[in-house]
């Protein structure tokens, strides 16, 4: 098979940057967020599949909240934010929608050994899907915005390893996984004040800006 540019753009991206993604998340990067564009990126990725660098799963996700900016962002020598308040505003943008059904995207093995990332075949923690899926949007807006920054992502799977008594955030900017970040990046979800401000201490304590989306 001949792969295309943007055939090594999303194999690339699973392997070494984000877990999965959703069928709409690659259609609306790559293609359109149409019909035609997801009938067109679901063909590409079935050959894709066939040629053993993709698998295709079914998992059980909520359906997102708009994800344009950081709900928050904090530097060194800024005052401390009101994580009540970012708190409040991570749990009110989710719509009271239940899971369900989303066709995803992961990369196998053989396409990690190509790429030089880390292990893949499986989802780990399929019920963590939604939280796996809000950092893929994440990453997908830092790409569109600076993809120089998204150059330097250095996702959850690749700097855990290095981060003993640390807390593990979901992505960092950094030149390498082992490098001091430039920026610390969090998806927050439905986070409660203490999560946020657990998370908020322990990049203060550390010195490191932060954006929680």
């Amino acid at each position: 098979m001949i792969f295309e540019p943007r055939d090594r753009e999303i194999l690339q991206a699973l392997t070494l940057k984000v877990r999965l993604f959703s069928l709409q998340q690659i259609a609306a990067t790559w293609w359109k967020a149409t019909d035609t564009g997801r009938t067109v990126a679901r063909r590409r990725l079935m050959k894709l599949s066939q040629a053993g660098m993709l698998k295709r799963l079914h998992v059980l996700a909520r359906p997102l909240p708009e994800i344009t900016s950081p709900v928050v962002t904090w530097k060194p020598g800024h005052d401390s934010p009101d994580c009540g308040a970012i708190a409040w505003k991570l749990q009110c943008r989710w719509s009271t929608e239940p899971p369900r059904q989303t066709t995803v995207f992961i990369a196998t093995r053989k396409a990690a050994n190509l790429y030089g990332g880390r292990l893949r075949g499986t989802l780990k923690r399929d019920i963590q899907a939604t939280h796996d899926l809000g950092v893929s949007e994440v990453y997908l807006r830092v790409l569109s915005a600076d993809p120089g920054g998204a150059d330097l992502w250095q996702g959850e799977d690749l700097i855990s390893p290095l981060r003993r008594r640390q807390k593990l955030p979901d992505a960092v900017l950094a030149e390498t996984p082992a490098a001091r970040p430039r920026l610390v990046l969090e998806f927050g979800g439905a986070y409660n004040t203490a999560r946020v401000r657990d998370f908020h201490h322990d990049c203060a304590a550390r010195r490191l800006p932060y954006e929680i989306w």
